[in-house]
């Protein structure tokens, strides 16, 4: 279905949008007939977004599917797309990063509506895709698109599309937003102990190893984000050689890398960090250091697109917040400098504060808005946490909480955080507590569970 719907889409963009019409050369109303034709042409094209912008930037995609995979055509540039999902009297737009296809949830007995477009107002939204699902299970050979308008949909469906509400259904769709734990370094026989509670990682880039990675695929489990840069000087970096370790790092374990090369399922990764709280003067010297840091995100950029296909080209992440909350300039700093051109989406640290004053159990709910606000781009949460080393002080940006407090802060944190429809991913910081009141782990020092551990899995 998604081949036939491209043929003839290609079909009718060479016709002008219009079915074609012999004219002979003797006709006496050659003249006006070309004319209408050009005018047609002129009116297909405004209308599929293709102008002064380019057809590239604003050609709207095709939408199909192929079992219980939707799949579209390329559009915009950043490789950032909505999916509007509506079922019933619902409606939701999921956000999809550096995908062309996402797997559907069954929805027995029900009937479903989908559009996709590319985001940041790139594209228009693409023709519409009904799918009916039987009501004991689905074969997914028999998916029905009824006929009429374009894609398979309805009038009846096309209303629905634009008059139903913003509730949000009960059971997002997969794919539209990761959720993970930051882990790495405890060796190839942790990763199993690390797939019950999640399928995704934060990893530095020291562990960039074939025994650890080799240990993480074994289980399952991807890295959703490599961080390269934890401290130091960020003027001191050289960043021809720091784009170059983080293409050869992606080289080999990222999408279409090497080592996945004859392995039963490319888990390659997907983003890259770059630097960790770059904004924090425990970690940097010279943590206003703005230009050196658009350096930093123009090179890695540059570099990223010169050696991968759009399509697998790793995502390129800023830190907004610095890792110093809501009321850091470290964001707008280095946007005010042109750096938004060269990453895809911006990263945030939302604690809760020592004292509580930035969201205490909700987490830095506020960290998170500020950053889509002010960036216009999707949010990684690459570290959220709260520590239950009750009795002992604050850490530097957390209060203390019990066991089940800390397992409660993270299955609402990532309910709030899918709500957004903005925030790409959630990492729960830590695997495993380490000091005398860092007890951030879903994992005591002994390797015990803690409530948050099954809280995760479940998130």
């Amino acid at each position: 279905m998604f081949d036939r719907e491209l043929a003839q889409a290609s079909r009718v963009a060479a016709a002008g949008g219009r079915a074609a019409r012999r004219i002979t050369p003797n006709s006496p109303r050659l003249l006006l007939s070309l004319l209408a034709a050009l005018l047609a042409l002129a009116c297909w094209g405004g209308a599929n977004g293709l102008g002064a912008t380019g057809a590239s930037a604003r050609v709207r995609p095709v939408l199909g599917h192929h079992g219980l995979t939707l799949k579209w055509t390329t559009a915009g540039r950043r490789g950032v797309y909505e999916l509007m999902v509506v079922a019933g009297h619902r409606k939701r737009i999921v956000t999809v990063t550096g995908a062309t296809t996402i797997r559907l949830h069954q929805r027995p007995g029900s009937t479903a509506v989908y559009r996709v477009k590319a985001a940041y107002n790139e594209s228009r939204w693409s023709n519409s895709l009904m799918i009916h699902y039987r009501a004991r299970g689905l074969d997914s050979s028999r998916l029905a698109t009824p006929r009429g308008l374009p894609g398979g949909t309805s009038p009846s469906a096309a209303a629905q599309i634009e008059g139903a509400g913003q509730e949000v259904p009960p059971e997002p769709l997969p794919g539209n937003m990761f959720v993970g734990v930051s882990a790495g370094g405890w060796g190839p026989s942790a990763w199993p102990d690390v797939a019950g509670a999640a399928r995704y990682v934060r990893m530095a880039s020291r562990f960039a190893t074939d025994a650890e990675v080799g240990g993480a695929a074994a289980a399952d489990v991807g890295v959703a984000t490599w961080i390269f840069g934890e401290g130091g000087s960020i003027g001191a970096i050289n960043p021809t050689a720091y784009a170059a370790e983080i293409v050869s790092v992606f080289k080999r374990f990222g999408r279409g890398g090497t080592f996945w090369r004859g392995r039963r399922r490319d888990l390659g990764s997907r983003a890259v960090e770059v630097l960790n709280e770059p904004g924090n003067p425990g970690f940097w010297r010279d943590p206003t250091n703005y230009s050196a840091y658009v350096n930093l995100l123009r090179t890695v950029h540059a570099a990223l697109a010169a050696n991968f296909p759009e399509a697998i080209r790793p995502r390129v992440l800023a830190s907004w917040d610095g890792g110093e909350g809501p009321s850091s300039a470290f964001g707008p700093g280095w946007k005010a400098l042109g750096g938004l051109a060269y990453c895809d989406a911006v990263t945030v640290h939302p604690y809760g504060g020592r004292t509580g004053g930035d969201g205490g159990a909700l987490g830095g709910h506020e960290d998170v808005e500020l950053a889509h606000a002010a960036s216009g781009m999707p949010v990684y949460v690459t570290e959220v946490g709260w520590p239950t080393a009750v009795g002992q002080a604050s850490t530097g940006d957390s209060q203390q909480w019990t066991e089940s407090q800390q397992a409660e802060n993270i299955t609402n944190f990532v309910r709030w955080a899918r709500s957004t429809q903005y925030v790409a991913t959630v990492l729960i910081f830590n695997f495993v507590d380490y000091g005398s009141n860092t007890w951030y782990g879903i994992e005591r020092a002994d390797r015990s569970h803690k409530p948050s551990y099954s809280a995760l899995s479940k998130a």
